[in-house]
């Protein structure tokens, strides 16, 4: 066949695709894209990884084109936002990027959606944030109500649950994004197409100088906790920036356990996930610390070259 032809062919059939999900998904009252909106950029990610960016930008267009005839417009930005993932997902495969840069533009994107789609354009897709935080509050108060136990006063103020809000938004994000791009590599293993090779976990080691600026975020958020900003704005900003140091420093904690572990101690290998989840929900502190330790110091070279010098010996 015609490269041309099964270029067209390829790109009517995703877009055929799209469209009759959409269909389903209008008589199913918006289920589908709430439910699964992480299985949206497949599509694209298939045509975009075998003809590459430059040709899918006419197949892009017409998808967004059929959104725009038979979507809401809450499906309309969802399908159209995850759509352009899954073209940028898609064209990075087919340029052989990097498996880290892929992901890491996936998580990005996808937090960035959900964060419009919660906090700006929350209005226009009927979501109050205004009542959400209001129903929030209360049942806080009715939780510390029924157990006697105060909670404190920095966690009952608007600018903490709008920070709650914010984060979960994000959250969010990122794990539609992790999960866009396992079933997208999935997807792409089964067609056996090129796939850049998956990195070791114990290669996702970031810049030393992001665990400082990290840690003096969550400094920061401390501070705002125990004396707060007169102006809200300056308040909401310190906790969401300072959240968002926070769980950065506690993802590489995880990370460097879940690197350092096994190789100091192989017994414990297999309980590593139970042991990072139990200090997670107890001691999160700690693991952050981790995290801070993780990203600045020597311990993840002494740590793999330990493990190479004793992969030598053998």
């Amino acid at each position: 066949m015609n490269q041309n032809i099964r270029k067209i062919t390829d790109g009517a059939m995703m877009i055929a695709i799209t469209g009759a999900v959409m269909l389903i998904d209008r008589q199913l009252a918006g289920t589908l894209s709430s439910l699964l909106l992480f299985l949206f950029p497949l599509p694209m990610v298939f045509y975009s990884a075998k003809y590459g960016m430059k040709d899918s930008w006419m197949v892009f267009a017409a998808l967004l084109a059929l959104l725009f005839m038979i979507g809401t417009p809450q499906s309309i930005f969802f399908v159209g936002c995850e759509s352009l993932i899954g073209l940028i997902y898609g064209s990075g495969i087919h340029a052989g990027t990097d498996n880290r840069r892929i992901l890491l533009r996936t998580v990005v994107l996808a937090g960035l959606v959900e964060l419009f789609a919660m906090v700006i354009f929350a209005s226009f897709f009927g979501y109050d944030i205004t009542e959400e935080m209001k129903m929030y509050s209360d049942m806080m108060e009715q939780v510390s109500a029924s157990t006697g136990a105060a909670l404190p006063e920095s966690m009952t103020t608007s600018s903490f649950i709008k920070t709650l809000f914010v984060m979960s938004a994000i959250l969010t994000g990122v794990l539609e994004g992790v999960i866009t791009h396992l079933t997208s590599r999935m997807m792409l293993k089964r067609l056996r197409m090129p796939l850049p090779p998956s990195s070791p976990i114990s290669e996702y080691y970031p810049p030393k100088w992001t665990g400082y600026v990290a840690l003096a975020l969550m400094v920061g958020y401390y501070y705002a906790t125990v004396h707060p900003f007169e102006q809200e704005l300056w308040q909401t900003a310190a906790q969401a920036i300072g959240t968002a140091g926070m769980l950065y420093l506690i993802a590489f904690g995880a990370i460097g356990m879940l690197v350092i572990i096994p190789r100091v101690n192989p017994g414990l290998a297999r309980w590593t996930p139970l042991i990072i989840l139990v200090l997670f929900l107890f001691v999160s502190l700690s693991v952050s610390v981790i995290g801070f330790l993780y990203i600045t110091t020597d311990l993840h070279e002494r740590v793999c070259r330990r493990k190479d010098y004793a992969s030598e010996d053998r």
